[in-house]
């Protein structure tokens, strides 16, 4: 069975949420947010939100999890030895500038 995409699992995981007292001025923003982008004022917020906190948006996660599963993501086991490979090449060895 495949593994499931951090979309997949977001979207498995989904919470609802209320928000109250919010201020004229920011959700005029958020409204008018949402209509440029042509999308509604949830995802509008979820959009915002995302980018403020510095996490990825939908279509950023989307695109990301097309990469992954294209080429594959590798594991700390991996990643180790190309670093410790890629280290070596970042070496300068002073004798062979002479």
């Amino acid at each position: 069975m495949a593994a499931l995409t951090n979309r997949e699992r977001e979207h498995a995981m989904s919470t609802a949420l209320t928000l109250h007292n919010i201020d004229d001025e920011l959700y005029a923003a958020v409204r008018d947010y949402a209509e440029r982008s042509k999308s509604s004022l949830g995802a509008a917020f979820k959009q915002l939100a995302r980018r403020a906190l510095g996490l990825p948006t939908e279509e950023e996660q989307a695109r990301m999890d097309a990469v992954n599963a294209m080429f594959g993501i590798l594991s700390e086991d991996d990643v180790t030895p190309l670093r410790e490979a890629m280290a070596l090449q970042s070496q300068i060895e002073p004798e062979m500038w002479k």
